[in-house]
């Protein structure tokens, strides 16, 4: 009986072992292994806070020669490998040019950075934020990298807060990118400040050409999600006379499901209609 008592605790631990190997296995982290990737940290002079930057660079990268656009992803520390890696992939496929991907970690709470107006202690520092990617982190990537300098060649992309965000920087801003891949954005901060944000500036932004693709899960919430989502998306394609405009909602994915699968159909949508 001793023995049997044993030979199952053996068993036990043994099954144990090979579970937690299969978990850290499928919790292995992606990263970009296609081109060479530098990173190096910038502190913003706005808020003092210190960004991780990665910058992933094409295979065969060659400024001289060629003046790539550039793609600049929020919650870089999480999806900027995902992102480089899908940017050659497709780029590959489609026999285009590729782009550099900029990820910028998050140097303070994300809450802070990437929302518009403060409803509270960790929120609305979104005006910083935005200055410092357009005066400190924009300059140097193209002057350390030579990529090229027109709107059109840039490309915001964020998830969540960070579609939030990028939905800032598009009724804001919107002479510094291009080309916007906003990502189950949460359009219902602060009263859906982002919907009254695009209508206050529409006037100054609807006849620039831009490029936006939308993506969502269809399981997120309807009321909190859905409605604002379809709102923002309504009011740019009535109003913005010279939009590339594309929306998705991955069937049954829920708002983090939804996120891989949006960012490669926005990746497309890129490469395709640039």
């Amino acid at each position: 009986m001793k023995n049997k008592a044993m030979l199952l605790k053996q068993i036990f631990a043994s099954a144990c072992a090979i579970m937690l190997l299969f978990l850290l296995g499928s919790c292995k982290k992606e990263s970009f292994n296609s081109g060479a990737t530098k990173e190096f940290i910038l502190q913003s002079a706005t808020n003092g806070a210190s960004y991780q930057i990665k910058v992933g660079l094409p295979s065969n990268y060659n400024p001289v020669v060629e003046k790539y656009a550039t793609i600049y992803v929020l919650d870089g520390d999480e999806i900027f490998d995902f992102v480089a890696n899908k940017c050659q992939q497709i780029s590959n496929d489609l026999g285009v040019k590729n782009v550099l991907v900029v990820g910028i970690g998050c140097g303070q709470d994300r809450s802070l950075d990437y929302t518009p107006t403060k409803i509270n202690s960790i929120s609305g520092c979104a005006p910083q934020f935005l200055h410092f990617i357009e005066t400190q982190l924009i300059p140097k990537i193209e002057q350390d990298y030579k990529v090229d300098t027109a709107r059109a060649s840039r490309v915001i992309l964020g998830h969540s807060y960070g579609g939030l965000f990028g939905g800032y920087a598009f009724s804001i801003h919107n002479k510094l990118f291009g080309n916007y891949i906003l990502l189950s954005p949460s359009f219902w901060f602060d009263d859906l400040v982002a919907l009254r944000q695009e209508k206050d500036n529409r006037n100054d932004n609807k006849t620039r050409k831009q490029l936006v693709f939308m993506g969502i899960g269809e399981a997120e919430n309807a009321g909190r999600m859905q409605a604002p989502f379809e709102a923002f998306y309504q009011a740019l394609q009535k109003n913005y006379f010279d939009i590339k405009l594309e929306k998705n909602r991955e069937r049954n994915l829920d708002h983090l499901g939804s996120r891989n699968p949006n960012i490669e159909k926005g990746l497309h949508f890129y490469f395709q209609n640039r």
